[in-house]
């Protein structure tokens, strides 16, 4: 047990509390503290809190929900990994998650195997962070991938496909711009299927404002995205950019 991850449960429902518990408890090296079923006026005792190594937490709570109570656990600097496992899907709460430093982000209803591959995944970089010194940038490379899996798949399929058009973009970048970004960016519109602010698509992809802005204006002069405009109540108007199939 002294080298087993110690694992708590932070959900509102007593049967999928379990089920977690379940699905923990038949991958070797972790152990499951307890299960905190939330009710209004239900708070998680300090207690568990030291001695947790990762927290399963769900977003969808009565009373206090489970970003607020993620806040309050980074702002007493408890040192505790977080996984959200949760039905909110919107851009918003995943977004919010990751700027708290979750590891990971599993959507309801999954299945063991991805559950599974969670948690390895997150046993290796726990041991190799707590018995080593210093990484080498593919190990950090591994653990920083997760958060980068809605690009993998469909970048092998834009870098191997043999588009003359796509191709003398890639050509014609402007200084400052490269193509590896172009791809990320191109697979994160086509992903979301949806027109996107300047702000989401900087914000998931990891760029700055200013930056994702100049790849969003190269990409608008070449007919690669398209661009909305929309006037609110004050203020300058916002866009929006959307793939164009």
């Amino acid at each position: 047990m002294n080298n087993d991850i110690k694992v708590l449960i932070v959900e509102d429902d007593p049967m999928v509390s379990h089920l977690n518990r379940l699905y923990t408890e038949k991958i070797p090296g972790f152990i499951v503290l307890g299960e905190i079923n939330i009710d209004n006026n239900m708070k998680i005792d300090k207690k568990f809190l030291k001695q947790t190594d990762l927290l399963l937490l769900d977003i969808y709570l009565p009373g206090k929900d489970g970003l607020t109570i993620l806040k309050e656990i980074r702002e007493s600097k408890y040192s505790i990994d977080v996984i959200i496992i949760s039905a909110a899907k919107d851009v918003k709460h995943i977004t919010e998650a990751m700027h708290l430093g979750i590891v990971d982000y599993l959507i309801k209803p999954f299945t063991f195997e991805r559950y599974k591959k969670s948690l390895l995944k997150y046993k290796d970089m726990f041991y190799s962070f707590n018995n080593k010194n210093n990484l080498k940038q593919k190990d950090i490379d591994t653990f920083m991938g997760s958060n980068n899996k809605l690009y993998e798949n469909n970048q092998v399929n834009y870098n191997n496909k043999k588009n003359t058009d796509t191709n003398k973009y890639i050509r014609e970048l402007p200084k400052g711009l490269n193509d590896k970004t172009l791809y990320k960016i191109m697979d994160y519109l086509k992903n979301r299927g949806e027109a996107v602010t300047t702000k989401e698509m900087a914000e998931f992809v990891g760029l700055s404002r200013v930056t994702a802005q100049r790849y969003l204006k190269y990409m608008a002069g070449k007919n690669i995205v398209e661009v909305k405009r929309e006037y609110g109540s004050v203020g300058r108007p916002q866009h929006f950019y959307k793939l164009i199939q």
